[in-house]
């Protein structure tokens, strides 16, 4: 079930102070439990560089990030490059002999890391290969809008954009607790959630996070992995099939939603040479293939395994790995068939995306047709719980 917007269920937070992540005490009578919830999350925004382009608009401070140590404040600064060196980072021409800085800026929003500006603060950690990694530490709330307008359009129905506003806000914060311990919770592409800072935010997607600000969906008192996709083809996946998650709204649901989505049914074709390319550098030993076939399908339709025979041998895979090594833009779901025709694998699918949890365009639909959020979400989770954590 889920609640009405106004009548959804409001927990009173208890914070504990500790080194670690803030804990928050869910003290409804309902529902009892406790929900690591950081102040802020963590986005890695550039990662491997061996050099940052990096401005500051306004004031800041340089500390370090495990003892918050002062190592220098300054002022506005344009174009300056940072670079790792052989004891740690060179930052404005000056070696500091550190492995990693956060750069506090005064100001909202001040950062500009190559052409993208962010709120929030910055660390620059050298990582053990020797290169830079970049973390955005912001806002929840200011992330969530650094992300819809690059997960939904603009444009669609307000309610189809609070649905993903909820869905965005759940995930990431069920990656902060699955990455606590890392440098950084989320990336900022599609392996996370596209994040683009500032120059995402648009007016409608911005109002869709304050209509729905703290809004999560819970299931058993347990943030749910809200995983979410583009188009799922006429039925949602179930999680299990995928990855280690086995909750009851994640088990699949029949949509007949996306039948209007642009991505329903796609076509693709693959040289025969170059699958056998990215097979073998996946470490797959196989070369003259002569047939690829799907060796059962679940209740979704898509494909469970799949089994290439060559000269010498037939290789079998899981159809998510066979999709992730040949690449997810050209086979764009799991849910295929596929001809070998003049040395080409010539695949014919449908659904974009691995189709676990709420499906996009069957959002976008339901908007359409006057479902509000609550009740998409309902569908597409059936059984979990939209809340509003408040401290």
């Amino acid at each position: 079930m889920t609640c009405s917007r106004k009548g959804a269920l409001i927990f009173s937070f208890c914070f504990l102070f500790s080194l670690s992540l803030p804990l928050f005490t869910l003290l409804s009578p309902v529902v009892a439990s406790v929900i690591e919830v950081p102040d802020n999350v963590r986005v890695a925004v550039a990662d491997n560089a061996d050099e940052l382009q990096l401005s500051i608009k306004g004031p800041y401070e340089i500390k370090t990030i495990e003892t918050g140590e002062l190592l220098e404040t300054g002022e506005t600064f344009f174009n300056i490059k940072v670079k790792p060196s052989a004891y740690g980072i060179i930052f404005r021409d000056k070696e500091l002999k550190i492995y990693a800085i956060h750069i506090i800026p005064k100001n909202q929003p001040a950062i500009y890391l190559g052409k993208c500006l962010y709120r929030g603060s910055l660390q620059i950690i050298r990582t053990e290969q020797g290169l830079l990694r970049a973390v955005n530490v912001v806002d929840l709330e200011d992330y969530v809008k650094g992300v819809l307008y690059h997960e939904v359009s603009h444009r669609w129905p307000i309610e189809a954009i609070k649905a993903q506003a909820i869905v965005s806000r759940t995930f990431a914060l069920y990656q902060a607790q699955q990455n606590k311990n890392k440098d950084y919770y989320l990336k900022s592409d599609v392996s996370s959630q596209m994040y683009r800072g500032v120059y995402a935010e648009k007016y409608r997607t911005n109002k869709a996070v304050v209509e729905t600000k703290a809004e999560v969906l819970l299931w058993r008192a347990k943030l749910l992995p809200a995983f979410f996709h583009a188009t799922c083809g006429g039925h949602t996946e179930n999680a299990g099939m995928l990855w280690n998650v086995n909750v009851r709204p994640l088990r699949g649901v029949k949509c007949q939603y996306c039948k209007n989505s642009p991505h329903l049914l796609w076509k693709c074709g693959l040289p025969l040479s170059e699958i056998e390319k990215k097979l073998n550098g996946a470490g797959y030993d196989i070369s003259g293939i002569t047939s690829i076939k799907a060796i059962g399908r679940d209740s979704s339709g898509r494909i469970i395994q799949v089994a290439l025979k060559g000269k010498e041998n037939t290789v079998k895979l899981g159809a998510k790995d066979f999709r992730g090594i040949l690449g997810a833009r050209d086979i764009r779901s799991t849910n295929f068939i596929v001809d070998i025709i003049d040395k080409t694998a010539r695949f014919r699918g449908r659904g974009w995306g691995h189709g676990v949890g709420m499906c996009q365009w069957g959002a976008f639909s339901m908007a359409k047709k006057g479902k509000d959020s609550q009740q998409i979400l309902s569908f597409y989770y059936p059984g979990a719980r939209i809340v509003k954590l408040k401290e």
